[in-house]
């Protein structure tokens, strides 16, 4: 059974399967990485007592022209069928482009549920893990001064808050990793090890540090957690020189990185790289206005328990752009480009996040990688 609804207007929907499962395997969702696409989606799940709480934003210049279909599945590339009862939707936000509701779900043997968006007969596909692997999520959640909760998984103002228990348990940790190692190089351990500076119970707000990212949980004998990063005030921008110079690593030779730093005047070592670079100061400002944009860009799509530019995905993003097609599966992500460029992330979940893209590298990259920087340096994209 099957129920196209408006979510602008709607409170309670049906939750069904179609004649065939969703095959992630099978199915482009290139889209959601596009942010000139009309639709932008974004998540939180939170485990209730009875059930699944999703909210879930949406966001579109024409949003009251989209049908939405909601479906529930076993997993990625599931071929089983089945109905289930009604559930509640409550709008915690509407304007004429963008809107949040909670979905409130029963327990399900499902893994996934999967948001279908429909216009001018074109089908486009939202995936939301509702289980990690064995172990549901967490049962608390942030919320802003609103009130409304924070989907993205960092924090860049203050005023924020806590929801789902009295007390709370932070393990802090500093957020000192470096880029992401080329595609070309040696795999390291899948599973990032880094040191608790501290750990500290509090009530429904806290203060957290800038440049440290924290797992929040219920109380020391949680198995899940909520991780967020702590960021400036304009993150996902990057405008301080420290940050604009690091996020050019991908960029840079070591030499020109190491010549950059070790310089006495910063600004001045930074503006004649782009100069010597592109030329002309014309070519040069242009240049670096698009290489933040992509670099905001990617912090937004990317970010987990570090800024988006260090993960293998937006490493990949910022160099070889966005990719023309992107199937997933339970374990892996595959980016494939119109050239014949192709990346497999393997999907690891860790502590610190619950999917964690690790790219699988090969020293068959190492051609097109540094073709492609070369052609980055040559070309204003």
């Amino acid at each position: 059974m099957r129920k196209h609804v408006p979510l602008l207007s709607v409170f309670v929907i049906l939750i069904g399967f179609s004649a065939n499962a969703i095959n992630f395997s099978r199915v482009n969702v290139a889209w959601q990485y596009d942010p000139t696409f009309d639709l932008r989606m974004a998540h939180r799940v939170v485990r209730m007592d009875e059930g699944m709480k999703v909210f879930l934003r949406i966001s579109s210049d024409s949003l009251s022209t989209w049908q939405y279909e909601f479906l529930v599945q076993d997993g990625y590339e599931s071929e089983s069928h089945r109905t289930i009862q009604p559930v509640n939707v409550d709008t915690l936000l509407q304007t004429p482009s963008q809107v949040m509701v909670a979905i409130l779900l029963p327990k399900l043997d499902e893994n996934l549920l999967v948001l279908k968006s429909s216009k001018s007969e074109r089908f486009f596909y939202y995936d939301i893990q509702i289980m990690i692997g064995s172990l549901s999520f967490p049962s608390i959640y942030p919320v802003n001064a609103t009130g409304l909760p924070i989907l993205e998984k960092y924090i860049n103002r203050s005023g924020f808050s806590w929801v789902g228990n009295d007390t709370f348990l932070a393990r802090q940790y500093q957020e000192k990793f470096g880029g992401a190692d080329p595609p070309m190089a040696d795999m390291k351990p899948l599973a990032p090890q880094v040191a608790m500076d501290t750990s500290f119970i509090f009530g429904d707000s806290v203060q957290f540090k800038e440049n440290h990212f924290y797992v929040v949980s219920k109380d020391s004998l949680a198995t899940v957690g909520v991780t967020m990063l702590r960021v400036s005030p304009y993150f996902p921008e990057y405008r301080q020189l420290g940050e604009l110079i690091g996020a050019m690593l991908y960029l840079t030779s070591e030499q020109e990185k190491k010549a950059m730093l070790k310089s006495r005047n910063l600004k001045q070592s930074f503006d004649s790289f782009w100069m010597n670079t592109y030329s002309t100061k014309g070519r040069a400002r242009t240049a670096i206005r698009n290489y933040y944009d992509w670099i905001e860009r990617v912090n937004i799509l990317f970010t987990d328990f570090k800024p988006g530019w260090k993960t293998d995905r937006g490493m990949m993003y910022l160099v070889f752009g966005r990719p023309d097609e992107v199937y997933r599966t339970a374990n892996s992500e595959e980016w494939y480009y119109d050239d014949g460029q192709a990346f497999e992330f393997t999907v690891i979940s860790t502590f610190f996040a619950p999917r964690t893209y690790t790219l699988r590298r090969s020293k068959e990259y190492e051609e097109q990688w540094y073709t492609k920087i070369a052609s980055l340096r040559q070309e204003i994209r």
